[in-house]
């Protein structure tokens, strides 16, 4: 029985010991043929370079800088102290053992530290600064892409990590640089972006003077020229780190700086709404040719409602979005009424979709019975008047409203913004109106600019001084700023007229009406890319 039950022990051990045995040579064997590989050879992993991005004429927006660096190989203590004080010596503070650093430090003592192997690195660079940090992005310090174009599509531009392989005894110290592998790694891919960086530059120096803006210039195929935003920031500061005062600035909850104000800013539109309406009003039975007195102001529901000015009279609606009368489009809200202002509103891909793929993109506003129940209890009596002329609570982007007017201009529908060549765009923003209402409305567009009154005549004006012969559609708009009495000035654009090319839409923010500040602007953008794209 004693026999039994040591022989019985000893099967037990040697059972546990098989499994054992099947476990370090079987299971784990990869893991521990791995980790000798590691004990004869030192591995150093070489990022690559992230794919160059271009703008539409082969500019390069965001590229790499390239240099060589090096690593120091070894375990001796002395060799290592020696390494810590010299690089003191050399930058000022303390580096890691077997951190990367410059290395024409490490030649002119090769004497002392004796086996040292270059690496290739790259740093991002950014060659425009900050004319488009808030659509191209910007990368942090270990090569990341962390906001706009560089975030969006960071797995394509990041590239394939390599690495060089180096055999090496358990002192550390190279055994045969004849044997040294270099896996390299492979670039990121390229992207040619349809913007251009000298329109970018040129739209900065109209804005000069300006503290808060944007800027949205489309083709009517959908190609995106410009997102230009204001305040702006060095997206290089990011990869390179940043200084208390550039913490404080990007912090500055005021400006904004890191906001992108051509989708994430959300404005009442002003008299650019009116465009809107005029599309709701004739497509809902309004007989565009309706005529009326223009007093200057309105009484609905105990309250008034003041125009601009005084218009006198009013022939047709192609008139009064002439000359933005307010009070023709009082009239034209309390003939829609809140419910089926609010409730077409809805149904238009810019109050219920985001147009472009960056997550900081907002989706424009248009509140409706269910929203003022919730948030005052009551619907405003005058909430239908003030939406009729893009007042209110009604916010939209500067970028749907640029695709706003590019489907009129197109003649109902507008390609979703392309950002760069190779890029397939499938969805198409359509206006669910007649032909005939865009036609009228596109007609009273032309007026604005046109017209004898129209508000936007400064631009016919110039064009024609500047000796271009070319017929243009927009709408002006001064919007209410909580922040001060001076309005946000807003102007939209399409040209030329019959054969449209372009959509500009302008917003300057506390600067004052449309009609003074954003309508000259977007006049200098149009000759620009009339002269740079159409009349070549």
């Amino acid at each position: 029985m004693r026999i039994f039950l040591i022989f019985s022990i000893v099967i037990i051990f040697y059972f546990i010991f098989l499994l054992k045995l099947f476990e370090l040579q079987i299971l784990r064997g990869e893991e521990f043929r791995r980790k000798s590989y590691n004990n004869h050879f030192y591995i150093i992993k070489v990022k690559p370079s992230r794919g160059n991005i271009y703008d539409r004429n082969g500019f390069i927006i965001a590229g790499n800088l390239t240099s060589t660096k090096n690593f120091i190989i070894t375990k001796e203590n002395d060799i290592l102290k020696e390494y810590k004080n010299y690089i003191a010596s050399l930058n000022g503070y303390y580096s890691d053992v077997m951190d990367y650093f410059e290395s024409s430090s490490v030649i002119s003592r090769r004497d002392l530290f004796g086996d040292v192997v270059f690496v290739p690195i790259t740093s991002r660079v950014y060659p425009y600064g900050d004319l488009t940090p808030h659509f191209i992005g910007y990368v942090n310090s270990d090569g990341t892409g962390i906001e706009g174009f560089e975030k969006i599509f960071d797995d394509s531009l990041r590239g394939q990590e390599g690495e060089i392989i180096i055999p090496v005894d358990a002192r550390m110290n190279i055994t045969d640089r004849n044997k040294i592998i270099y896996n390299f790694p492979k670039k990121g891919k390229d992207y040619r972006l349809t913007i251009d960086i000298q329109l970018h530059k040129f739209i900065d120096s109209l804005l000069e003077k300006y503290e808060k803006a944007s800027v949205v210039v489309l083709k009517t195929n959908g190609e995106v020229l410009a997102l230009y935003s204001k305040p702006k920031y060095d997206p290089q500061m990011f990869s390179r780190g940043l200084t208390k005062s550039e913490w404080n600035y990007i912090n500055n909850k005021e400006l904004a700086p890191l906001m992108d104000r051509t989708i994430s800013g959300l404005y009442p539109p002003g008299s650019i709404g009116k465009v809107l309406t005029t599309l709701l009003a004739i497509e809902n039975g309004w007989n565009w040719r309706t005529s009326m007195p223009c007093p200057g102001y309105v009484v609905y529901g105990g309250n008034v409602f003041k125009d601009w000015t005084i218009h006198y009279h009013i022939s047709s609606i192609l008139e009064a979005l002439e000359v933005s009368c307010n009070v023709y489009y009082y009239n034209l809200g309390r003939f829609l009424g809140i419910r089926k202002i609010t409730e077409n509103y809805k149904k238009l891909d810019i109050f219920r979709r985001k147009f472009t793929p960056f997550p900081q993109e907002k989706v424009s506003f248009v509140p409706d019975s269910d929203w003022y129940m919730k948030n005052y209890k009551f619907i405003p009596g005058g909430s239908a008047l003030n939406l009729a002329i893009g007042q209110g609570e009604l916010l939209l982007t500067p970028l749907a409203i640029s695709m706003l007017v590019g489907a009129i201009a197109n003649g109902g529908k507008m390609p979703y913004p392309k950002f760069y060549f190779d890029q397939i765009v499938k969805d198409t923003f359509k206006l669910p109106f007649s032909d005939s209402t865009i036609k009228i409305t596109k007609m009273a567009m032309l007026n604005v600019v046109k017209g004898p009154r129209g508000t936007a005549g400064y631009l016919n004006y110039k064009l024609m001084e500047y000796g271009l012969n070319v017929n243009v559609a927009g709408k002006t708009g001064s919007s209410e700023n909580p922040h001060s009495k001076k309005t946000h000035s807003l102007f939209t654009t399409f040209a030329p007229f019959e054969d449209p090319q372009f959509i500009i839409t302008v917003v300057v923010e506390t600067a004052g009406h449309g009609s003074d500040v954003a309508v000259p602007i977007a006049t200098e953008i149009l000759r620009w890319c009339l002269l740079h794209y159409y009349y070549q």
